[in-house]
């Protein structure tokens, strides 16, 4: 869904500013980014993006969830790397600079997202060292906690082989 006019945008920005990624910014720099960033609903099960796709946008779950997929191997089973909660950053790798996702985005139920142009977004925080430090801070945190969180799997994983003795 597509919110548009002077009234979406301002929804937008009061969208933007509830958000814990954006408080800290000022009312100028959340109207800018209302300006070029939509909200977006998807069905359970529905791609938002697919591994490989021209990045084109960050998004913020705004309700419902999402699982980040890793394929396995083309047409093969995918692998859950992590799950988004309500306020989380996903879809980052066009904001680093990187052309194309680097995971799939699937929705959990019924989800709401923001989807931003990620160009744009860029932009703005090449151009607004404080903008940009903040958001810069919350990409490396959402990235430290999938780290943190596919360890844990791992290591749940790892614990559960049996070990060979004399070995």
């Amino acid at each position: 869904m597509d919110v548009g006019g002077k009234g979406g945008a301002m929804s937008l920005a009061r969208i933007l500013k509830g958000q814990e990624l954006f408080a800290n910014l000022s009312l100028e720099d959340v109207n800018k980014i209302s300006g070029f960033s939509e909200r977006k609903s998807f069905r359970k099960n529905q791609i938002i993006f697919k591994y490989g796709d021209k990045g084109e946008h960050v998004f913020v779950l705004l309700e419902g969830g999402v699982h980040l997929r890793l394929p396995a191997r083309p047409h093969a089973f995918r692998i859950v790397v992590s799950n988004v909660g309500k306020g989380d950053l996903f879809g980052l790798s066009p904001l680093l600079g990187s052309e194309r996702y680097t995971l799939e985005a699937q929705a959990v139920g019924p989800t709401q997202v923001l989807a931003i142009d990620a160009l744009k977004l860029r932009n703005l925080l090449e151009n607004n060292s404080l903008a940009g430090f903040t958001i810069m801070t919350e990409v490396a945190q959402a990235y430290f906690n999938r780290y943190i969180e596919i360890l844990k799997r791992l290591q749940g994983i790892v614990t559960q082989i049996p070990l060979i003795a004399g070995v």
